[in-house]
């Protein structure tokens, strides 16, 4: 037999349940581009940026195979963990990604293969 403080916290835990899971879809449903800002040279490290633009370069790093990408004027970092982007030169495409500078050049790091969309 289920008492009622048992009823009370049992609804209250599929409650809240049901809440989390109606927030991570709609998060979803919004697409990567949902919580960025457009690209801009002089927004702070670890901003979550987007770009639109045509890829101009697309090549594997010499170690880690990771991949490089150049889109717009901009330098996108594809690491390996995201398996290869699959881009061509002149592919129109939106990244979504995080704003960081190595070796003195600002680039977009991608965190998935959803942060590339191509149009």
């Amino acid at each position: 037999m289920v008492y009622r403080p048992e009823r009370k916290a049992l609804t209250l835990l599929v409650g809240s349940l049901l809440i989390i899971l109606l927030i991570h879809a709609g998060i979803t449903m919004a697409g990567p581009g949902a919580f960025t800002k457009p690209f801009e040279p002089d927004l702070p490290d670890g901003s979550r940026v987007s770009l639109e633009g045509s890829v101009e370069d697309i090549r594997q790093t010499r170690t880690g195979g990771h991949w490089s990408a150049v889109v717009s004027g901009t330098r996108i970092f594809i690491p390996r963990g995201t398996g290869d982007p699959g881009l061509r030169i002149g592919d129109q495409v939106s990244i979504y990604g995080i704003l960081t500078t190595y070796d003195g050049e600002r680039e977009i790091t991608i965190q998935s293969a959803g942060d590339i969309i191509r149009h």
